[in-house]
């Protein structure tokens, strides 16, 4: 409400009030050439708003003016005022008019008021939600244009004071707003509300767990007639349908529309007639869902007709992706019978009933008995949301997870369905978090303040960086030439010619240094003669290692420690050293085809890990391991980078909501992810990176669209399974067929030791 009413105008207050928006709005003019939104006024051009107010008003409008009656006087007076401009404003001139530039000036001239404490702060927000209220949906598009170009300025100042305004001018809009015809504009008002209030605002969580069961889905509930043989029969509409076998669309019609019930009304679920219907309902779905023909691109017969180099590029940005998304026609359900076939042929649809079930299949899942275990942890949990006296049997949680896979599984398929899902994904894991922080009644989301004594540590260590250190007398790497002045041109110009300093110098002689330099260093005479020495062995390190990388590359990957390079001057590599993947000239062999190795084991890890270890053993300057990301500690003999890379939770969810890692597995005790950029940074390198994991982590890199060969090891008798050949390029038994398969050549046979007999191995056995 206004903070005040004046019953008339015969005010002389309001007049003079007046006559300086007059006065400002001629300034904005002049200030302002364009007759559009942007740019917006700055305030430094209306910095004397103050003096004008109080020469108009009579009045001394101190900053420590106190909120008494006269404030709140002059408060309905600049009100009143502002009301009367902008309503001759509005009843003249049409949004679509240039003119009405200036009702974006008088909103911006409010702004400053209201920062300046002048007027009340939500007067702004009061003239907006009327202007909204008197415009079609076009002009509220124009005006909304203005909230998103000033929101930053208007919400940062007096926010508490605004929000309900503001809470209640969005809601008004979106109940006038389309949720089907205008989505992408009811999408706007909703970024706009979450982006001004503060992450841990409660004013729209749903506390006591109500759903909206007004929005009744309604539908032909008469029972279809079929002609068969001439003949007609009714059909029996509460017979169970058969699972995995696809229904009549008329048969399918009302057990399809009923699924809408529960999706609406999940508590339903509690009651186990409506479960078990609900269960039946959702598979005859699925198996009608499944037999309809996938869509084909539209595009792919003009690529057989066309010649190559006239195709167009068929990769899709993301911004086209995100237009057809926003102008997407996204209509509310039609449940005419004759209409239904149509409806669940069209891939959209089908689509969107999906997602509804895989909200439903989350909702069922917490509560299993699993998640009733995680919250345990909770102290006060929100009973409304808990359901603690319902939990999900262990068949009926083995129902849900399985349905769940199948649903996540049918939305991968067509050209743009990993993406889809990806997103559905990344959604629905956020709303989880949502869920979680209801149901421990919304704690505070803030950082607790830092102790004085950490404040104090990162403000000594980011000085210590910041620092500019001094220059050296003479650079690492580099010898003196003092002496160049201190001595005639001929002797100067001799002692530059001298080889020392132009001719690389022996590893033996940097040996000897470094070796005098750690005995200085262990045993030294001074703390001047200590600090030389390590500045000496850190400038004969860095020689040693550019010299020993034009002849001993190969052995750089031994090195463990910068200190410790006494492989560089062997003479001969240790035995591990000489295991050559090397072909008969010495020449690195690699394999033809350079892409990631993905190594998927069906029957136990060890085997698959052991074939890996021998693979790189044998290759190591070919093939290098991808160190996977993980939550747990290291365990002893763990090495952070080689063996695992290990990280914090939180530093793991935000790599996963970054679509950082080609797959992952955030549940149970195996929470695991592979990051791109390892994966990317091991090619750049000039290696073939190997990954080892299991089937469902190949399928999710497959379904990221990360071009890699899938090579499965199995048992030499195990049977072929025919579901994973569509993702496996390769099936192998043993480390011969494996480098067979990588390296592109036939496996020679493998015999036992001597004295053993030649006795074939497996996989030759097997063949």
């Amino acid at each position: 409400m206004p903070s005040a009413t004046i019953d008339s105008h015969g005010v002389l207050g309001v007049a003079a009030a007046g006559t300086v928006l007059d006065t400002l709005l001629a300034r904005a003019d002049s200030v302002k050439q364009t007759p559009s939104i942007e740019p917006a006024l700055e305030k430094s051009a209306f910095d004397d708003l103050r003096r004008l107010l109080s020469d108009a008003l009579g009045s001394d409008l101190s900053a420590e003016e106190p909120a008494d009656a006269k404030k709140i006087q002059r408060f309905a007076v600049i009100e009143t005022a502002v009301r009367d401009k902008f309503k001759s404003l509005i009843a003249t001139t049409p949004i679509e008019s240039p003119a009405f530039v200036q009702v974006w000036n008088l909103l911006d001239i409010l702004s400053f008021l209201s920062d300046n404490e002048l007027c009340d702060p939500a007067l702004l927000f009061w003239l907006v939600e009327e202007l909204l209220d008197s415009q079609t949906i076009a002009g509220c598009r124009k005006v909304f244009d203005f909230l998103e170009s000033r929101r930053e300025r208007i919400t940062a100042k007096h926010f508490k004071q605004k929000q309900l305004v503001i809470l209640r001018t969005c809601n008004e809009l979106l109940r006038r707003l389309s949720r089907a015809l205008d989505p992408a504009f009811c999408g706007r008002v909703f970024i706009f509300m979450f982006q001004s209030f503060p992450l841990g605002d409660k004013s729209s969580v749903n506390l006591r767990g109500e759903y909206h069961v007004e929005n009744v889905t309604t539908f032909d509930q008469e029972v279809a007639v079929v002609e068969a043989d001439g003949e007609k029969m009714d059909v029996d509409t509460d017979a169970k349908p058969q699972k995995d076998k696809p229904l009549d669309p008329d048969a399918l019609y009302p057990i399809f529309w009923s699924l809408q019930e529960s999706f609406n009304q999940p508590k339903k679920l509690f009651d186990p007639a409506h479960f078990a219907a609900f269960k039946s309902g959702l598979e005859a779905t699925m198996a009608t869902f499944r037999s309809i023909r996938p869509e084909q691109p539209s595009r792919a017969k003009e690529k057989q007709d066309r010649p190559s180099e006239e195709m167009p590029s068929l990769k899709r940005k993301r911004d086209d992706v995100d237009d057809e998304l926003a102008s997407g026609f996204n209509p509310k359900y039609l449940t005419s019978r004759d209409l239904f076939k149509l409806e669940i042929s069209d891939l959209a649809f089908r689509r969107n009933i999906l997602v509804q079930a895989l909200i439903i299949m989350e909702f069922l899942l917490s509560l299993s008995p699993k998640a009733k275990e995680k919250l345990a942890t909770v102290k006060a949990p929100n009973k409304s949301v808990t359901y603690s006296d319902q939990q999900l049997s262990e068949e009926d949680t083995k129902w849900v997870t399985d349905m769940n896979n199948a649903i996540v599984d049918y939305l991968k398929q067509g050209v743009e369905g990993p993406y889809f899902n990806r997103m559905v994904e990344t959604v629905l894991a956020r709303d989880k978090n949502w869920v979680r922080w209801k149901i421990e009644n919304c704690p505070s989301i803030e950082l607790p303040t830092l102790s004085p004594e950490t404040f104090v540590e990162a403000r000594a260590a980011a000085t210590k960086l910041a620092t500019t250190k001094r220059p050296r007398a003479t650079p690492t790497g580099q010898l003196s030439l003092d002496f160049l002045g201190d001595e005639d041109e001929n002797s100067a110009m001799e002692k530059l010619k001298d080889p020392e300093r132009y001719s690389l110098p022996e590893l033996s002689h940097l040996k000897r240094g470094i070796a005098d330099d750690e005995f200085e260093i262990e045993m030294p005479n001074s703390d001047e003669s200590k600090a030389s020495a390590i500045e000496g062995k850190a400038s004969k390190t860095w020689k040693a290692l550019r010299i020993a990388s034009k002849s001993k590359l190969v052995v750089f990957d031994k090195i463990d420690d910068d200190d410790k390079i006494d492989i560089i001057f062997e003479d001969k590599p240790d035995q591990e050293t000489e295991v050559r993947e090397d072909g008969e000239d010495g020449d690195l062999v690699f394999p033809e085809d350079r892409r990631a190795v993905v190594i998927v084991d069906s029957t136990s890890t060890d085997s698959k890990s052991e074939l890996v270890k021998d693979l790189i053993a044998q290759h190591s300057r070919v093939f290098t391991k991808v160190a996977v990301h993980v939550t747990r500690k290291p365990q002893e003999g763990e090495v952070n980078g080689k063996d695992y890379h290990f990280v914090d939770v939180q530093a793991f969810n935000m790599m996963r909501d970054g679509d950082q890692f080609l797959e992952f597995s955030d549940e149970g005790d195996n929470v695991h992810g592979t990051n791109r950029k390892v994966v990317e940074g091991i090619m750049d390198n000039d290696r073939v990176p190997v990954m080892e994991m299991d089937s469902d982590g190949a399928q999710q890199v497959k379904d990221n669209g990360f071009d890699a060969r899938f090579i499965l090891v199995k048992a030499a008798e195990a049977v072929a399974d025919t579901k994973s050949q569509d993702l496996f390029a390769s099936t192998v038994t043993n480390l011969e067929s494996l480098k067979a398969a990588i390296f592109g050549t036939e496996a020679e046979p493998t015999t036992a030791a001597a004295g053993d007999g030649d006795v074939p191995m497996a996989d030759e056995a097997a063949s």
